[in-house]
Protein backbone atom coordinates (compact mmCIF):
# COMPACT_ATOMS: atom_id res chain seq x y z
CA UNK A 1 0.00 0.00 0.00
CA UNK A 2 0.95 3.38 -0.82
CA UNK A 3 0.82 5.86 1.58
CA UNK A 4 1.09 9.81 1.12
CA UNK A 5 1.72 12.04 4.15
CA UNK A 6 -0.06 15.23 4.47
CA UNK A 7 0.65 18.08 7.08
CA UNK A 8 0.30 22.55 6.78
CA UNK A 9 2.87 24.79 6.67
CA UNK A 10 2.72 25.72 10.77
CA UNK A 11 4.62 22.56 10.90
CA UNK A 12 8.64 22.51 11.77
CA UNK A 13 10.08 19.37 10.20
CA UNK A 14 13.11 17.42 11.77
CA UNK A 15 16.18 17.33 9.50
CA UNK A 16 15.03 13.29 8.56
CA UNK A 17 11.95 14.65 7.00
CA UNK A 18 13.08 17.09 5.03
CA UNK A 19 13.49 15.41 1.60
CA UNK A 20 10.80 12.59 1.99
CA UNK A 21 8.90 11.68 -1.10
CA UNK A 22 5.63 11.35 -0.18
CA UNK A 23 5.36 14.81 2.43
CA UNK A 24 2.99 17.18 1.01
CA UNK A 25 2.62 20.72 3.10
CA UNK A 26 -0.77 22.32 2.45
CA UNK A 27 -0.43 26.45 3.22
CA UNK A 28 -2.30 28.16 5.39
CA UNK A 29 -2.81 31.91 4.52
CA UNK A 30 -1.10 34.86 5.73
CA UNK A 31 -3.57 38.35 4.84
CA UNK A 32 -2.31 41.57 4.83
CA UNK A 33 -4.88 44.18 4.97
CA UNK A 34 -7.43 42.41 2.83
CA UNK A 35 -5.00 40.17 0.42
CA UNK A 36 -4.03 36.82 1.34
CA UNK A 37 -0.55 35.04 0.32
CA UNK A 38 0.19 31.59 0.79
CA UNK A 39 2.62 30.75 3.60
CA UNK A 40 6.01 29.48 2.73
CA UNK A 41 5.00 29.79 -0.88
CA UNK A 42 4.11 33.66 -1.68
CA UNK A 43 5.46 35.09 1.27
CA UNK A 44 8.18 34.55 3.65
CA UNK A 45 8.38 34.80 7.64
CA UNK A 46 11.32 37.42 7.08
CA UNK A 47 8.65 39.46 4.81
CA UNK A 48 5.52 38.75 7.93
CA UNK A 49 7.71 40.21 10.62
CA UNK A 50 8.71 43.42 8.28
CA UNK A 51 4.86 43.97 7.86
CA UNK A 52 4.09 43.64 11.77
CA UNK A 53 7.00 46.32 12.37
CA UNK A 54 5.67 48.34 10.17
CA UNK A 55 2.37 48.47 11.25
CA UNK A 56 0.75 46.85 8.66
CA UNK A 57 -2.71 45.28 9.67
CA UNK A 58 -1.73 41.18 9.97
CA UNK A 59 -4.13 37.84 10.01
CA UNK A 60 -4.17 34.64 9.18
CA UNK A 61 -6.34 31.83 7.82
CA UNK A 62 -6.85 28.64 7.05
CA UNK A 63 -6.59 26.50 3.78
CA UNK A 64 -9.63 26.06 2.19
CA UNK A 65 -11.66 22.69 1.89
CA UNK A 66 -11.10 23.48 -1.87
CA UNK A 67 -7.49 23.77 -1.16
CA UNK A 68 -7.44 20.04 0.47
CA UNK A 69 -9.75 18.60 -2.61
CA UNK A 70 -7.86 19.40 -5.55
CA UNK A 71 -4.79 18.23 -3.31
CA UNK A 72 -6.56 14.74 -2.19
CA UNK A 73 -7.83 14.48 -5.77
CA UNK A 74 -4.16 14.68 -7.14
CA UNK A 75 -3.22 11.77 -4.83
CA UNK A 76 -5.43 9.26 -5.58
CA UNK A 77 -3.47 9.00 -8.94
CA UNK A 78 -0.58 7.67 -7.07
CA UNK A 79 -1.28 6.62 -3.41
CA UNK A 80 -3.94 4.05 -1.78
CA UNK A 81 -4.44 6.28 0.80
CA UNK A 82 -3.51 9.13 3.18
CA UNK A 83 -2.05 9.90 6.65
CA UNK A 84 -2.46 13.86 7.86
CA UNK A 85 -0.97 15.56 11.13
CA UNK A 86 -2.34 19.04 11.41
CA UNK A 87 -2.03 22.33 13.39
CA UNK A 88 -4.20 22.17 16.63
CA UNK A 89 -7.65 22.19 15.79
CA UNK A 90 -8.34 24.27 19.08
CA UNK A 91 -6.09 26.82 17.10
CA UNK A 92 -7.55 26.56 13.36
CA UNK A 93 -10.14 24.61 11.35
CA UNK A 94 -7.08 23.38 8.94
CA UNK A 95 -7.58 19.63 10.36
CA UNK A 96 -11.65 19.71 9.72
CA UNK A 97 -11.10 21.41 6.22
CA UNK A 98 -8.37 18.57 5.63
CA UNK A 99 -10.91 15.82 6.75
CA UNK A 100 -13.63 17.37 4.91
CA UNK A 101 -11.65 17.81 1.57
CA UNK A 102 -10.82 14.34 1.87
CA UNK A 103 -14.36 13.09 2.10
CA UNK A 104 -15.27 15.14 -1.26
CA UNK A 105 -12.25 13.32 -2.90
CA UNK A 106 -13.81 10.04 -2.09
CA UNK A 107 -9.63 10.15 -0.71
CA UNK A 108 -9.00 7.35 2.13
CA UNK A 109 -7.24 9.08 5.10
CA UNK A 110 -6.35 8.70 8.85
CA UNK A 111 -5.77 12.38 10.05
CA UNK A 112 -4.28 13.08 13.30
CA UNK A 113 -5.27 16.32 15.58
CA UNK A 114 -1.53 17.39 16.98
CA UNK A 115 -2.77 19.73 19.56
CA UNK A 116 -0.13 21.58 18.95
CA UNK A 117 2.58 23.07 15.65
CA UNK A 118 5.64 24.21 14.97
CA UNK A 119 8.28 21.37 15.83
CA UNK A 120 6.44 19.31 18.38
CA UNK A 121 4.48 18.51 15.44
CA UNK A 122 6.96 17.87 12.97
CA UNK A 123 8.52 15.33 16.07
CA UNK A 124 5.22 13.71 16.40
CA UNK A 125 4.86 13.38 12.42
CA UNK A 126 8.45 12.00 12.15
CA UNK A 127 7.13 9.43 14.79
CA UNK A 128 4.78 8.26 12.65
CA UNK A 129 6.28 7.92 9.87
CA UNK A 130 8.94 5.73 11.07
CA UNK A 131 5.94 3.20 13.07
CA UNK A 132 3.83 3.39 9.37
CA UNK A 133 7.08 2.35 7.18
CA UNK A 134 8.38 -0.32 10.23
CA UNK A 135 5.05 -2.32 9.34
CA UNK A 136 3.05 -1.31 12.74
CA UNK A 137 -0.95 -1.93 12.02
CA UNK A 138 -2.72 1.29 11.62
CA UNK A 139 -4.97 1.10 14.60
CA UNK A 140 -1.79 0.57 16.50
CA UNK A 141 -0.30 3.63 14.94
CA UNK A 142 -3.41 5.72 16.10
CA UNK A 143 -3.45 4.32 19.44
CA UNK A 144 -0.03 5.37 20.07
CA UNK A 145 -0.37 9.10 18.33
CA UNK A 146 -3.56 9.72 20.50
CA UNK A 147 -1.74 9.24 23.42
CA UNK A 148 1.37 10.73 22.46
CA UNK A 149 0.20 14.59 22.03
CA UNK A 150 -0.43 14.53 25.93
CA UNK A 151 3.65 14.81 25.66
CA UNK A 152 3.87 18.47 23.85
CA UNK A 153 5.46 21.12 25.62
CA UNK A 154 5.52 24.48 23.66
CA UNK A 155 6.04 27.69 26.12
CA UNK A 156 6.91 31.06 25.16
CA UNK A 157 6.84 34.99 25.97
CA UNK A 158 5.97 38.29 24.15
CA UNK A 159 7.88 41.36 23.84
CA UNK A 160 4.78 43.27 23.97
CA UNK A 161 0.88 42.34 23.74
CA UNK A 162 0.32 44.77 20.78
CA UNK A 163 0.01 41.98 17.98
CA UNK A 164 -2.09 39.92 20.28
CA UNK A 165 -4.46 43.12 20.76
CA UNK A 166 -4.65 43.74 16.74
CA UNK A 167 -5.72 39.84 16.45
CA UNK A 168 -8.75 39.95 19.18
CA UNK A 169 -6.56 37.25 21.40
CA UNK A 170 -6.75 40.69 24.46
CA UNK A 171 -8.90 44.33 24.76
CA UNK A 172 -6.87 46.89 24.03
CA UNK A 173 -6.91 47.85 27.32
CA UNK A 174 -5.21 45.20 28.69
CA UNK A 175 -2.92 45.64 25.92
CA UNK A 176 -2.39 49.07 26.81
CA UNK A 177 -2.13 48.18 30.55
CA UNK A 178 0.46 45.65 30.27
CA UNK A 179 2.58 47.29 27.99
CA UNK A 180 2.75 50.05 30.04
CA UNK A 181 3.59 48.29 33.25
CA UNK A 182 5.85 45.67 31.27
CA UNK A 183 4.02 42.71 32.03
CA UNK A 184 5.08 40.09 29.76
CA UNK A 185 2.40 36.69 29.75
CA UNK A 186 4.46 33.26 30.17
CA UNK A 187 2.39 31.10 27.46
CA UNK A 188 1.91 27.25 26.78
CA UNK A 189 0.09 24.96 25.24
CA UNK A 190 -2.11 23.27 27.39
CA UNK A 191 -5.17 20.48 25.62
CA UNK A 192 -4.20 22.20 22.24
CA UNK A 193 -5.21 25.65 23.38
CA UNK A 194 -2.41 28.13 24.16
CA UNK A 195 -2.95 29.83 27.36
CA UNK A 196 -1.34 32.01 29.86
CA UNK A 197 0.10 30.54 33.10
CA UNK A 198 2.16 33.20 34.67
CA UNK A 199 3.08 37.02 34.37
CA UNK A 200 6.37 38.25 34.73
CA UNK A 201 7.80 41.74 35.39
CA UNK A 202 10.12 42.81 32.37
CA UNK A 203 10.65 41.10 29.00
CA UNK A 204 14.24 39.83 30.89
CA UNK A 205 12.97 37.84 33.39
CA UNK A 206 10.53 36.21 31.20
CA UNK A 207 13.28 35.30 28.99
CA UNK A 208 15.08 34.02 31.68
CA UNK A 209 11.85 32.52 33.47
CA UNK A 210 11.84 30.08 30.14
CA UNK A 211 15.67 29.61 29.41
CA UNK A 212 15.62 28.09 33.06
CA UNK A 213 12.30 25.68 32.68
CA UNK A 214 14.75 24.64 29.21
CA UNK A 215 17.78 24.00 31.16
CA UNK A 216 15.88 22.30 33.89
CA UNK A 217 14.06 19.75 30.93
CA UNK A 218 17.92 19.53 29.86
CA UNK A 219 19.38 18.33 32.56
CA UNK A 220 16.46 16.24 34.05
CA UNK A 221 16.29 13.75 30.78
CA UNK A 222 12.40 15.43 29.70
CA UNK A 223 13.71 16.71 26.94
CA UNK A 224 16.36 14.88 24.30
CA UNK A 225 15.38 17.43 21.39
CA UNK A 226 14.56 20.73 21.14
CA UNK A 227 13.55 23.80 19.15
CA UNK A 228 14.19 27.53 19.92
CA UNK A 229 11.45 29.26 18.66
CA UNK A 230 11.62 33.05 17.48
CA UNK A 231 10.10 36.03 16.49
CA UNK A 232 12.93 37.63 14.41
CA UNK A 233 15.15 37.62 17.18
CA UNK A 234 17.69 35.01 15.77
CA UNK A 235 20.35 36.22 17.63
CA UNK A 236 18.96 35.64 21.13
CA UNK A 237 17.83 32.42 20.17
CA UNK A 238 21.61 31.65 19.22
CA UNK A 239 22.77 32.94 22.49
CA UNK A 240 20.36 30.79 24.60
CA UNK A 241 21.70 27.70 22.59
CA UNK A 242 25.56 28.77 22.90
CA UNK A 243 24.98 28.77 26.56
CA UNK A 244 23.15 25.38 26.74
CA UNK A 245 26.04 23.47 25.12
CA UNK A 246 25.44 20.46 23.09
CA UNK A 247 23.77 17.60 25.13
CA UNK A 248 21.64 17.03 22.95
CA UNK A 249 20.11 18.32 19.57
CA UNK A 250 18.99 22.24 19.48
CA UNK A 251 17.73 24.05 16.71
CA UNK A 252 16.70 27.62 16.04
CA UNK A 253 13.85 28.25 14.60
CA UNK A 254 12.04 31.28 13.20
CA UNK A 255 8.28 30.93 14.29
CA UNK A 256 6.01 30.12 11.57
CA UNK A 257 4.44 33.19 10.19
CA UNK A 258 0.83 31.50 11.22
CA UNK A 259 1.77 31.84 14.85
CA UNK A 260 4.19 35.11 14.17
CA UNK A 261 1.41 36.75 12.92
CA UNK A 262 -0.02 36.48 16.65
CA UNK A 263 2.71 37.17 18.89
CA UNK A 264 4.62 39.93 16.90
CA UNK A 265 8.25 40.45 16.78
CA UNK A 266 10.31 39.59 19.58
CA UNK A 267 8.50 36.55 20.56
CA UNK A 268 10.70 33.48 21.99
CA UNK A 269 10.31 30.01 23.25
CA UNK A 270 10.44 26.48 23.40
CA UNK A 271 9.15 23.32 21.56
CA UNK A 272 10.13 19.99 22.07
CA UNK A 273 8.82 16.18 23.41
CA UNK A 274 8.72 14.29 26.85
CA UNK A 275 11.15 11.75 26.43
CA UNK A 276 9.16 8.42 26.00
CA UNK A 277 9.47 6.75 29.14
Amino acid sequence: MKIAYITDSTIVLPDALAQHPDIHIVPLYVVKGDQPYKDGIEVDAKTVYEWIDAGERVSTSQPAIGDFVTLYEKLKEDYDMGIAIHLSSDLSGTYSASVQGAEIAEFKLLAFDSRAGIYTMGLMFEELIERVERGDALEDVEAYMKKRVEDVRIELTLQNLTQMQKGGRISKSKALIGNMLQLKPVLRFEEGLIVPYQTVRTYKKAQAHLFEVLRAAIESGECQDVSIFHGNVPELAEEWKKQLGDTIPIRVDTLAPLLGAHTGSGSIGISYLKAKS
